[in-house]
């Protein structure tokens, strides 16, 4: 008997190989090497490296066709050629001869269990970061080729677009020593003479600023992942505003599309599970619950600082070196994202207490610039309205020099009070998104907050609906390629072919009904619907199996 069971279950390995490496081939080379080469920027280098990562996942996906391709052959083979006949006439059980298909189908069902759920999604991973890596390179590849790299913001719907003369990479080193931040996930491209036009919607122009040098730093570690420009002797317009000349400037961070976005069919079994009970956690989620966080604090600064101000008191705020800028008005006009102060004074004194400069302007500008490690950077922008110019007093020795009118001018490098801060920070994802927890914020962040709330329990029960769609999926094998011998002994001889292809009206059937039941899952009127569907497909699956085993092949 094991002589018996050895010799079917070689017959089944032998076939089985042979057409998963049909498959895998066809497939790695029609369809995952092809969708990369025809993304921009990537090198021969850089295919040949993928070869390692997306074999493994076709093979994934085409190991339950090629088991059950390989249990129809093998079965209505061995019944064509009489072999079943002549083991009923020995006195042996027919159905025990499955057990080499069983065996089979349990490998299958184990591989798929570890690959595509543990294994593929760090692949996907690798996929993933290239593509985010490769940002830096597309954009160089741009300003190389067309002179200009162009992108639609993702939610705003705003065009950006960037022109430059020469676009080259900068060593760490360098950057190091200009007090930038390097790591991993960081990159930098320096351009010459760059230009940036950010148009609305409506087509608009929103924004226009032009500099003699300019630094693009890359950030991977967010996501999306965040452009930022570091300008030098720019010139910086925007609508409703005159045009400043600034030393330098930042602009940004500006949130960039990617082609990969995160999908949850690509995640890990295990961070799936984790999900199910803290979806806050979704990546998705992960961010939109982050820049509602940092929404809120800047809410919570303009507050303050309106509280501050009020009754022609004084806003005191520190900047990187720990200068004070001390900041009066006479009234306070709040605005969509920013504090309008008419008129006003800053008086700036060094972190010893000396006076170093004096600032009076007929409108000041307050705008909270949230920075993605949670702190905020705060810009005043002193603007001239009308006739009205910005008058500036530098201190020498402590005492005010003669004024000198400026059109307008920009103060950076100024922060958040650290007790606002602190208030945000005792706010967690978790309780944002929990309706019993109050949350002080106004009514735009409070239908933000409905929104995130809705949009959690959505995901929800996507992971839901995909732990279980996984899980179907594994043990399909299971069923269907027990179903494909069963089916093969049935259609004997010539017609084995014919057998294979009915045996995949039952596996697209399952399939089918799995992704039913998924997107059952998804739906909140009908979630505890979806695991019923795509369990209930499998077990049907099964009993089917029982009556063709019973039926249709004799002990």
């Amino acid at each position: 008997m094991v002589t018996l069971h050895a010799y079917i279950l070689r017959e089944l390995l032998k076939i089985f190989g042979l057409s998963l490496l049909a498959l895998t081939i066809l497939f790695t080379m029609g369809g995952g090497l092809y969708n990369i080469v025809s993304y921009e920027g990537v090198s021969a280098g850089d295919v040949f490296r993928f070869i390692p990562l997306l074999v493994p996942i076709v093979i994934t996906l085409t190991m339950p066709i090629a088991a059950l391709f390989a249990a129809t052959m093998v079965y209505g083979r061995l019944s064509a050629d009489n072999e079943l006949t002549a083991c009923r006439a020995a006195g042996i059980n027919v159905h025990r001869l499955f057990l080499s298909a069983i065996l089979l189908a349990v490998f299958v069902s184990a591989f798929t269990l570890v690959f595509a759920n543990i294994i593929i999604p760090s692949f996907a991973q690798r996929l993933e970061t290239f593509a985010r890596n490769n940002l830096r390179d597309l954009v160089t590849q741009h300003l190389g080729n067309r002179g200009f790299f162009h992108y639609q913001g993702k939610d705003s719907g705003d065009h950006y677009t960037l022109t430059a003369e020469n676009a080259q990479g900068v060593a760490d080193s360098a950057l190091t020593q200009k007090g930038f931040e390097t790591g991993k996930g960081l990159q930098y491209l320096l351009i010459t003479s760059p230009t940036f036009l950010h148009v609305g919607t409506n087509g608009a122009l929103v924004r226009f600023a032009a500099a003699r040098y300019g630094l693009c730093r890359f950030d991977t570690r967010t996501t999306p992942v965040e452009l930022t420009f570091f300008v030098r002797d720019a010139r910086d317009f925007e609508v409703g505003q005159s045009a400043v000349t600034v030393d330098q400037q930042q602009i940004g961070p500006l949130a960039l599309p990617l082609p990969s976005a995160f999908r949850l069919s690509a995640a890990d079994l295990r961070d799936l599970l984790r999900w199910r009970t803290a979806p806050w956690e979704v990546p998705k989620q992960r961010d939109e619950l982050r820049r509602f966080l940092m929404e809120f604090t800047c809410e919570r600064f303009y507050r303050y600082c309106a509280a501050h101000l009020g009754d022609g008191r004084e806003l005191v705020l520190l900047d990187d070196d720990g200068a004070e800028y001390r900041i009066q008005c006479t009234a306070v006009v709040a605005e969509r994202r920013a504090l309008i102060l008419e008129p006003g004074q800053v008086v700036v004194r060094e972190p010893r207490g000396e006076l170093r400069a004096k600032y009076e302007a007929p409108r000041i500008r307050l705008t909270a610039v949230p920075l993605p490690k949670g702190s905020v950077v705060v810009e005043i922008r002193l603007i001239r309205t009308g006739e009205q110019d910005v008058v500036e007093y530098d201190a020498r020795g402590g005492v005010l020099g003669e004024p000198r009118r400026k059109p307008t001018l920009s103060l950076d490098r100024v922060r958040a009070p650290a007790e606002v801060l602190e208030e945000a920070a005792r706010y967690t994802p978790a309780q944002v998104i929990d309706p019993a927890v109050p949350l002080p914020v106004g009514a735009e962040l409070a239908d933000q907050r409905a929104g995130l709330q809705k949009g959690v329990r959505t995901e929800q029960r996507k992971v839901v609906g995909t732990i279980h769609f996984r899980l179907g999926y594994t043990a399909s094998a299971l069923v269907t390629v027990l179903m494909g011998a069963a089916l093969g002994v049935i259609f004997r001889g010539s017609r084995a072919l014919a057998a294979f292809a009915l045996a995949l009206i039952p596996f697209f059937s399952v399939m089918i009904l799995m992704v039913l039941g998924r997107q059952l899952a998804e739906d909140a009127h009908l979630a505890a619907l979806g695991p019923a569907v795509t369990w209930g497909g499998l077990l049907l699956a099964l009993a089917a199996d029982g009556v063709m085993l019973r039926v249709g092949v004799r002990r």
